[in-house]
């Protein structure tokens, strides 16, 4: 069950049989409840968290009182890797959306499995490299000027991961401190996606209908640019 568990981690993907059984091993498995912390912002990023299964959201609380919600990932994956490989600490507190199941690579142990396989270095910059551009397309989702067009651009973006069936960061709430948005905008963009027929809205949940009209609802923003 662990070398199943690891194998189905992209990053894991290309490693032998003998190397996934060492690390189910090194990191046994550790089973969060909905809202259990997995790392926390300012702590030493000593450990790459491994999400096996579940959903966790990444956040930071201002001084000031405000939630800024960065991004949410689902298992299989791994979070927060930059801040692993650079020695440093986390720049958000990761919190269980869902149920989940995760496991704790010590740095040092990683940074051992690299030099043992050369091929997983570059895999390892293949993947830091598509959180970079993940950034990137977060970046400007936030920059466009209509709600819907922003919704529907991050449901575009999860749907690469999860699929037709995307968990909402916290429901309506927590998807709108993700985008920048109010709740009540948040509910009346989804509504305008709803009566579209690009998606449809469950508890939690955002079901893809139609990605050619969620598509369209993207690409409608004034001034957009579409090259």
């Amino acid at each position: 069950m662990d070398r199943v568990e690891l194998a189905a981690v992209p990053l894991f993907s290309m490693l032998d049989e003998a190397r996934l059984a060492w690390l189910g091993t090194e990191c046994p498995p550790r089973d969060l409840a909905r809202g259990a912390t997995a790392a926390r912002v300012g702590e030493p990023a000593r450990h790459l968290v491994v999400l096996i299964r579940g959903t966790l959201s990444a956040g930071y609380d201002t001084s000031h009182g405000a939630r800024v919600r960065f991004a949410t990932v689902t298992g299989p994956c791994v979070i927060d890797k930059a801040a692993v490989f650079g020695g440093g600490s986390h720049t958000a507190t990761w919190t269980a959306s869902t149920a989940c199941r995760i496991r704790l690579l010590p740095a040092d142990l990683l940074r051992d499995l690299i030099d043992q396989v050369p091929a997983l270095r570059d895999h390892v910059l293949r993947h830091l490299s598509d959180q970079v551009h993940r950034d990137r397309r977060a970046q400007v989702r936030r920059a466009a000027p209509e709600p819907v067009a922003r919704i529907a651009a991050w449901v575009a973006e999860s749907m690469r991961t999860q699929g037709t069936r995307i968990t909402l960061p916290g429901a309506q709430q927590g998807l709108g401190e993700e985008i920048g948005l109010s709740r009540v905008t948040v509910n009346r963009a989804l509504q305008v996606l709803v009566g579209a027929g690009a998606i449809r809205v469950e508890p939690g949940t955002i079901v893809v209908l139609d990605p050619t009209r969620l598509t369209a609802a993207r690409d409608a923003a004034p001034g957009r640019d579409r090259g």
